[in-house]
């Protein structure tokens, strides 16, 4: 943690200058300014009550070191069952398989062999008027269930622009749930050109999923995201 930093920071967002933050710490602008400069490092409990009078507080984590995590990266044996399940998970959603779509989120990852909880499979589409016929067919004719709570009690749209319309107006980043036979999956509404950015990960007998790449795969599970960031480090390395 560059402490020097962090109070630079935190000051400037506070719109303090060092004077004023002196001042009100009983403290000389000097001995901000050698602070900020790194010339001297503050003690835990000075550095909180620094953070305080600018409106900040310190809260410290302890997690695994990365040499540890790029271990278990290395051991991790990947689940060679998880691409049919993943595949069988959007199968499920009538004729979803033939649209253009790719695998995101956690589930990508796992595919992707990061050691990661895969959970359900976030699926992206391509905001083509293809997929909107397709969600509105489905819709006309009771196929498949979806479930935005701001949804409750209105109508299903059942035209392609009814869809393109209600998603734009409700549903935020173009998220849905839909709910096939067996599984509910969220789905997103995606530009085609992000569809397109997609990885191949071999899935047996069944065709090869389409996954969004590594570097794109976003979460906010801290240690999922620390595993992510390694992989990343890993691979910008392997390229030099």
């Amino acid at each position: 943690m560059d402490l020097a930093a962090l109070i630079k920071e935190a000051r400037q967002e506070a719109r303090l200058t060092q004077e004023e933050l002196g001042r009100r710490l009983g403290r000389s602008r000097a001995s901000i300014s050698q602070l900020e400069a790194g010339v001297r490092t503050p003690s835990f409990g000075s550095l909180r009550e620094i953070l305080a009078v600018l409106g900040k507080q310190v809260r410290m984590e302890l997690e695994p070191l990365d040499e540890d995590v790029r271990r278990q990266i290395v051991e991790h044996k990947h689940d060679p069952d998880l691409a049919g399940r993943v595949y069988f998970a959007v199968e499920q959603i009538e004729d979803l398989a033939g649209l253009d779509l790719r695998i995101e989120g956690l589930a990508a990852a796992a595919l992707l062999g990061a050691p990661v909880d895969a959970g359900d499979p976030q699926v992206a589409v391509a905001n083509t008027e293809r997929t909107a016929h397709w969600l509105a067919d489905k819709l006309r004719h009771g196929r498949i269930r979806l479930r935005p709570a701001s949804w409750v009690g209105t109508a299903w749209p059942r035209t392609p622009q009814e869809v393109h319309d209600l998603i734009e107006a409700e549903c935020p980043g173009g998220w849905i749930m839909v709910r096939g036979f067996f599984h509910e999956i969220p789905l997103r509404f995606a530009p085609a050109e992000d569809v397109a950015r997609h990885v191949l990960v071999d899935n047996g007998e069944h065709e090869a999923l389409r996954v969004q790449p590594l570097h794109e795969i976003d979460t906010t599970d801290r240690n999922a995201a620390r595993v992510l960031r390694l992989l990343r480090e890993q691979a910008q390395d392997a390229r030099g």
